[in-house]
């Protein structure tokens, strides 16, 4: 046997990377089998066959738990980015290669920024099946790095490392209160003025609440949150009762909340709403149809 048919023989297949991903992403063997449609012994071979080959471990088991070992585990999104171009060269060559049908899973944080943009997404490819949850900015960036998640509205200060994006929207983090609150009085509020609020607050994954809390550590302040919740809408709601006043981005208040935005004296509280993905993902069709309708932002 020659060298050429040596290498052909031990070349990577995308078999065993299937293999591989899918015990990872279900978390066993038999699962993986079930799901791909072959024995559970040919998933095993396809895993040891690897392991042997590059003479690592790729898998750790603890009882009934599998989970990848760090040397795989940096490999995933990679991976997982190489299975998904193999699945959009499958379906070009099965003449669908206008985009005609597919998947997107989004995740956002702000749904009035959000939604507008994944509107008219859908108008353009209305055979695209859409998933999208409402989810914290940390929540987003953790499903995105471990591929439950393609594209993810989140705020932030940059766009986290590992991933690329666009900028959506810059604005101000401010106090969200009703219009005849005694502070909608004064042009902007200070720290003392916030420090003595009961405050509204999203759930600690926030990426605006991070920011926040953030400026008030470097402005000596600890914030007074009294709940902390997992949407704007059921903020606006108890500001609206008079429960407190909540910390929004400016941009996601609208008239239809009922409250009205003061500014808070201190020019580090800028907050970037970005649009992102993996790297590795960028010329998955359906995320780059999606990145082609952002153009002009």
């Amino acid at each position: 046997m020659d060298k050429a048919q040596i290498r052909h023989q031990n070349a990577l297949s995308l078999v065993q990377l299937r293999a591989l991903e899918a015990v990872i992403r279900v978390g066993s063997f038999s699962a993986a089998a079930k799901e791909i449609g072959v024995s559970q012994p040919s998933i095993s071979n396809h895993v040891q066959g690897l392991e042997a080959r590059f003479k690592t471990r790729l898998l750790a088991k603890s009882g009934y738990s599998i989970s990848p070992t760090p040397a795989l585990d940096s490999l995933l999104p990679k991976i997982r980015a190489v299975l998904a171009l193999v699945e959009d060269i499958e379906t070009e060559l099965s003449h669908q290669k206008e985009l005609a049908a597919g998947e997107l899973r989004i995740g956002y944080s702000t749904y009035q920024l959000a939604i507008p943009q994944i509107s008219g997404f859908m108008s353009l490819h209305p055979d695209i099946t859409i998933e999208a949850r409402a989810l914290a900015t940390q929540d987003i960036i953790d499903l995105i790095a471990s591929g439950d998640i393609d594209i993810g509205f989140v705020t932030g200060r940059e766009i986290p490392d590992s991933f690329d994006g666009v900028l959506l929207v810059q604005t101000r983090i401010v106090i969200a209160a009703p219009p005849d609150h005694p502070l909608t009085k004064k042009k902007k509020v200070t720290w003392a003025d916030v420090e003595a609020l009961p405050l509204l607050q999203r759930e600690g994954a926030s990426g605006t609440r991070k920011i926040f809390e953030a400026a008030a550590t470097v402005a000596d302040v600890k914030p007074h949150t009294i709940l902390a919740l997992g949407s704007w809408g059921s903020i606006a709601t108890l500001i609206r009762s008079g429960v407190g006043v909540g910390i929004a981005l400016e941009a996601e208040i609208t008239e239809r909340d009922g409250c009205v935005a003061i500014q808070i004296d201190d020019r580090t509280l800028v907050a970037n709403h970005y649009v992102v993905w993996q790297k590795d993902m960028a010329k998955v069709a359906a995320i780059e149809a999606f990145r082609e309708s952002l153009r002009g932002l």
